[in-house]
């Protein structure tokens, strides 16, 4: 009984630190993060202005795109991060998911607009193609291909551990 009391002693912290060094090594460590690469869907929308129709030829460089909506409360506490991007010349191109277009416009009106295009997505109907789940979402895209996507609030942290790499290996940007 002593033998197996004294093993238990080094095996389970050793478990522990096993684990914790495994999930500091995998890519998919951060919950809502995917590296699955594939192609933008098709579609045609306008923008949040409803003057111009845009389609899948707007992803042809490097771009990240945001998952945004008027209501969406986390997307208040992401959007200072987001403006920072866009001061940095990152371009960022957002969805404006599920909102009322002047509810939209009141919104980047108070808080600032990061975005160099905004797609009005009213029905959803890109975001469903997309996979997204709520917002914030955001996506890394090179060259009409998603090659990162993030749920949740993109922030400093997640910036660097999530999005940071992939930029880096593909020199984007």
């Amino acid at each position: 009984m002593k033998f197996l009391l004294k093993i238990s002693v080094f095996i389970i912290p050793m478990s522990f630190i096993f684990l914790f060094f495994i999930l500091l090594t995998n890519e998919d460590s951060y919950p809502g993060a995917d590296y699955d690469i594939y192609e933008i869907p098709q579609f045609e929308l306008k923008d949040l202005d409803n003057i111009k129709t845009i389609n899948t030829d707007l992803f042809s460089g490097d771009f990240v795109l945001n998952v945004w909506a008027s209501w969406c409360i986390t997307c208040v506490i992401e959007h200072p991060y987001l403006m920072r991007l866009n001061s940095k010349g990152i371009p960022v191109i957002g969805l404006n998911y599920k909102d009322e277009r002047e509810d939209a416009v009141i919104w980047l009106n108070k808080y600032g607009n990061p975005y160099k295009t905004i797609i009005h997505d009213f029905k959803g109907t890109l975001a469903l193609d997309l996979g997204v789940t709520g917002a914030p979402e955001t996506f890394l895209i090179s060259n009409g291909q998603i090659v990162a996507h993030f749920q949740g609030e993109v922030n400093d942290l997640i910036w660097k551990d999530v999005f940071l790499p992939i930029i880096e290996e593909r020199k984007m940007f």
